[in-house]
């Protein structure tokens, strides 16, 4: 829904591939993406959390290998599409 949402709003999207059992996600969520000036910059953003507890199972695989997620966490950022000739 949040990607059909940024393509009808022309907006980038911040994908966050994360797991509880990731040390450094936790850490991320409750520090850096705590910052004031983060918080700002991603409430520009469409900000979609992939949870990805079991990498290797059911419909995660495909989506991080799409997507060339090698470990967690990952950051994905997608542009916004604009029209011909428009800037993003």
């Amino acid at each position: 829904a949040e990607l059909e949402r940024a393509l009808r709003e022309q907006k980038t999207v911040f994908i966050d591939f994360w797991a509880t059992w990731c040390k450094n996600c936790i850490t991320m969520e409750k520090t850096t993406f705590r910052e004031p000036e983060v918080v700002a910059r991603l409430g520009e953003l469409i900000v979609v959390k992939y949870q990805a507890e079991r990498p290797e199972a059911g419909a995660t695989k495909p989506v991080l290998q799409f997507f060339g997620v090698g470990g967690l966490p990952t950051y994905v950022v997608l542009k916004a599409r604009t029209p011909e000739g428009g800037r993003p």
